[in-house]
């Protein structure tokens, strides 16, 4: 059994750990460049985490178009559950 953990390296810590420091300068600086910080933040933290993860990897070989490609337990719109 396959098992899909997160796996956080010291570069990853090292990130964090600077996205919250340019976040506080950016909010020193004025409150609409903290937002702006904010925002971009949240865009890499969850690139970092798609990344991690293997969502959208290229490697896939489930077929969008297919039957069946809503996945265990979800039922897709026309169709019931067997």
């Amino acid at each position: 059994m396959i098992q899909n953990h997160a796996q956080f390296r010291l570069t990853t810590l090292l990130l964090a750990v600077a996205c919250v420091a340019i976040n506080v300068w950016l909010f020193r600086v004025g409150a609409l460049w903290g937002i702006l910080g904010l925002n971009v933040t949240k865009h890499v933290v969850i690139a970092v985490l798609c990344k991690n993860l293997g969502i959208d990897h290229e490697g896939s070989t489930s077929d969008p178009g297919s039957a069946g490609s809503a996945g265990p337990g979800v039922v897709e719109v026309g169709t019931t559950r067997a």
